[in-house]
């Protein structure tokens, strides 16, 4: 068979797959509903806390008043379950500009810039500023750490600090918001091709298909176009309205996530396919996809920082692909970092999309 025939068929596997979606009147609204409602209710509903927090102090004054300063920071001793709320660190001769780059790159949540004046401007009564430079893409643990600072220097004194925003203006929603449309497109590709190949195996139209000239090879190509198509028009469909209903700022490139949510949803495919190999009906699939896709949902970083779960759970998050595709998400539409701010989170999803999608090849050419 042909490659211009091979493309002929799986385009025909695509628009029966588009077709039948089509008919499921009352599956449309809550398809593309529902994280557009999982945005808006967690988003204005829920918060969180966070543990070892690290940050960063760069201290160029030589005086004694800094180091009390830095003491007193150093002692804080707040926590959440036995585990303190913030981890402090020292340098010296720091720029801002090397600061904001710490914070891009994820080493630190805040950042205080001490001046060389610190000091000398204090026992002159002198006005003196700190700089406090915080991740606001991680709005939960910024609010926190500037809450403390401003308590900190709110007593009486010619001490000031001024917080840059280095994203600009964000709130919870502009944490949610990537995070909610990477676990619609893994949730949504893994359910979708997964249930459908269930479906066609329970009902008997998977053989009937492969009955006729259409290829396996085909198949599998026009279910993937379809969910590339259904999931990309998703992701549009909930960044619209994440910015016309609940101001969501995009400071990235479209391009970049396009990129990212394409990996992704070769590797959901894929997952999909290896998971409805394994089961021979739509029933016992729900109950495997729901044991792989659930705790994705509450463990790797969507709604809450990964510094606020238990230690032993952060291990599980960094072995799932959500966790990464989470983190290149937020890297790019928050932050606007480029292709080398996301690509150690690259490398691991086109790794997962690789192996699922070899192996749901596999599978399904041996069994269908």
């Amino acid at each position: 068979m042909t490659v211009k025939n091979e493309l002929r068929h799986a385009w025909i596997i695509t628009v029966k797959e588009i077709r039948q979606l089509s008919r499921k009147k009352a599956l449309m609204v809550p398809l593309f509903l529902f994280p557009i409602i999982m945005i808006i209710f967690f988003g204005y509903g829920m918060g969180g806390t966070v543990k070892n927090a690290p940050i960063l102090i760069v201290n160029d004054d030589t005086g004694t008043d800094s180091a009390s300063l830095i003491q007193e920071i150093g002692a804080y001793t707040s926590s959440y379950n036995g585990n303190p709320m913030f981890t402090v660190t020292y340098t010296r001769d720091m720029s801002q500009a090397e600061a904001e780059s710490k914070i891009d790159a994820g080493i630190y949540k805040a950042v205080l810039l001490i001046p060389h004046d610190y000091s000398e401007r204090l026992i002159k009564n002198d006005d003196v500023t700190l700089t406090l430079l915080t991740d606001a893409s991680d709005p939960t643990t910024s609010g926190i750490i500037i809450s403390f600072m401003q308590q900190l220097m709110s007593r009486p004194g010619p001490v000031s600090l001024d917080i840059p925003n280095i994203y600009g203006n964000l709130e919870y929603l502009d944490f949610l918001t990537p995070a909610v449309i990477a676990l619609t497109i893994f949730m949504g590709s893994v359910a979708t091709t997964g249930s459908a190949i269930a479906g066609e195996k329970e009902d008997g139209t998977i053989v009937r298909i492969l009955m006729t000239p259409v290829s396996r090879r085909s198949v599998i190509l026009g279910k993937t176009i379809y969910q590339l198509i259904l999931q990309l028009a998703r992701a549009v469909i909930l960044i619209l309205a994440a910015y016309f209903l609940v101001g969501f700022h995009m400071n990235g490139s479209w391009l970049l996530v396009a990129l990212v949510l394409t990996i992704f949803t070769l590797g959901g495919v894929g997952m999909g396919i290896v998971m409805s190999t394994r089961v021979d009906d739509m029933e016992s699939f729900f109950q495997l996809n729901l044991l792989f896709t659930l705790p994705s949902m509450f463990i790797t970083g969507v709604f809450f920082p990964l510094s606020s779960i238990p230690d032993w759970m952060r291990y599980i998050a960094y072995c799932l692909p959500l966790t990464y595709a989470n983190d290149a998400m937020r890297t790019i539409m928050i932050k606007g970092q480029g292709l080398s701010a996301i690509s150690t989170d690259l490398i691991i999803l086109t790794l997962f999309a690789l192996i699922t999608f070899s192996s749901g090849v596999h599978l399904f050419r041996r069994e269908a």
